[in-house]
């Protein structure tokens, strides 16, 4: 397990009246859910309102609703939540494979930062190691480091 903490850079340039999308995937809710319920409670603590949340029914159509939320409106940072435990078969590569593949081609399509928040683990114990507000940190920090392109 590695050790890696994110610290919240100055995000004093950020406005924030920023439009925030968060896309979580249903399946494995009981994780999904309180990653997106960690993010979007650090982000209501450093002042960002507008947040609106869509659902998706597995980690594998996370990429597929991004460019639908993103041409309903223009926001400015998009989260997306999924949770792919290993199991028995192949299937678990082509999930993590194609669902990483998509979301980084929306990030090189769009011009609006995407944090990629898809937690690939063996076991379950793994994935709750892994769910704190670090996500959201590395959110605020990537549309920071955007805004002074």
């Amino acid at each position: 397990m590695s050790d890696y903490q994110s610290e919240l850079n100055n995000t004093g340039n950020i406005p924030k009246n920023i439009k925030i999308a968060i896309i979580t995937a249903d399946f494995n809710k009981q994780y999904t859910w309180k990653m997106q319920q960690i993010t979007e409670a650090f982000l209501k603590e450093n002042h960002f309102r507008d947040i609106q949340n869509f659902s998706v029914p597995g980690a594998f159509e996370l990429p597929g609703m991004i460019p639908r939320v993103l041409e309903k409106e223009p926001f400015d940072l998009v989260y997306c939540f999924g949770v792919v435990i290993r199991g028995d078969t192949d299937h678990y590569d082509y999930v993590c494979r194609e669902t990483a593949r998509g979301i980084m081609d929306m990030t090189l399509q769009h011009r609006t930062p995407i944090v990629f928040g898809l937690l690939t683990c063996d076991t379950e114990k793994q994935v709750e190691q892994r769910i704190n507000q670090n996500l959201a940190i590395s959110g605020l920090n990537l549309l920071s480091e955007t805004l002074k392109l």
